[in-house]
């Protein structure tokens, strides 16, 4: 079993060549995501995740922004266990509600149940395809919780998922999400946070692929 200095050690090392590996295998679950919104709005959706970030925990609610947000998460078990979360502004939400309504960008001012149900549906979309990638990657089933929704400061948001890592690690996987529908861009984020046994499992899945 991985001792937690082991587990640091992983993530904070992780080299180019692995995390453009990971960046790969995120980008195919972008892209089906990407397919999944465009069936479902009938605009065209293109979604990339352009880099990935081995971040310290400590440093994530800069990172993404420390005032009110709006977040989707889902914990991820069985053959991958962890948390994932998908931030987005205010501003961009409405937008993005807006757009996936066919109505004009500024239309919708209030942040209404209908806003927050489409803005949960497509953060679950996002990271249910982001799971799949990385189960096809491991070759091993992830199981998900249904989603939820938060709107609060980004350290709140994240408090009970960091306190759970940073029982191991002082670092965590950042992945910086460009979508694009229509001609407007979004630049949000999505992070997930393996468990010790899972990040040993990313990291002893890239090292089999290089040998």
């Amino acid at each position: 079993m991985a001792s937690e200095e082991d587990y640091e050690g992983y993530i904070k090392n992780l080299d180019e060549f692995a995390k453009s590996a990971l960046v790969e295998t995120f980008n195919i679950g972008a892209s089906r995501a990407a397919d999944t919104l465009s069936q479902m709005t009938g605009l065209t959706v293109n979604i990339t995740v352009p880099q990935i970030e081995v971040s310290l925990i400590k440093n994530v609610p800069e990172k993404v922004g420390e005032d009110i947000k709006i977040a989707v998460y889902i914990g991820l078990s069985g053959g991958f266990s962890g948390h994932a979360f998908f931030f987005i502004d205010f501003g961009d939400a409405l937008k993005m509600f807006d757009m996936m309504m066919g109505m004009p960008p500024g239309s919708t001012t209030e942040f209404n149940e209908m806003v927050q149900s489409a803005i949960m549906e497509g953060g679950n979309i996002l990271i249910s395809a982001f799971a799949n990638a990385l189960s096809e990657f491991l070759g091993a089933e992830i199981e998900q919780t249904p989603p939820d929704l938060a709107i609060d400061f980004t350290p709140a948001i994240l408090d009970f998922a960091l306190a759970d890592i940073g029982q191991h690690c002082d670092y965590t996987i950042l992945l910086r999400t460009q979508i694009t529908m229509e001609s407007v861009e979004f630049k949000e984020h999505f992070m997930i946070l393996p468990n010790l046994e899972s990040m040993k499992r990313i990291v002893e899945t890239l090292l089999g692929g290089f040998v």
